[in-house]
């Protein structure tokens, strides 16, 4: 994890690794729309953390219709 590709080439040939640059403008708009809908399952706080990560707050909840 965030090793440079250049340290890396060699591994990545030597197993047929394929590296494809990323597409950020998709994966933001792919995010905030998860944030959105995550948002609807809490009705007090959502705080996005990062692109990939959130905290719903579910207090108030019975923990057995969380598993649902």
């Amino acid at each position: 994890m965030g090793e440079p590709w250049f340290k890396l080439e060699k591994l990545a040939k030597q197993h047929r690794i394929i590296a494809l640059s990323s597409n950020y403008s998709l994966y933001g708009d792919l995010s905030a729309r998860s944030m959105s809908d995550l948002a609807t399952f809490s009705p007090k706080q959502v705080v996005v953390y990062s692109i990939d990560e959130c905290f719903l707050d579910l207090d108030g909840f019975a923990p057995e219709g969380l598993a649902d």
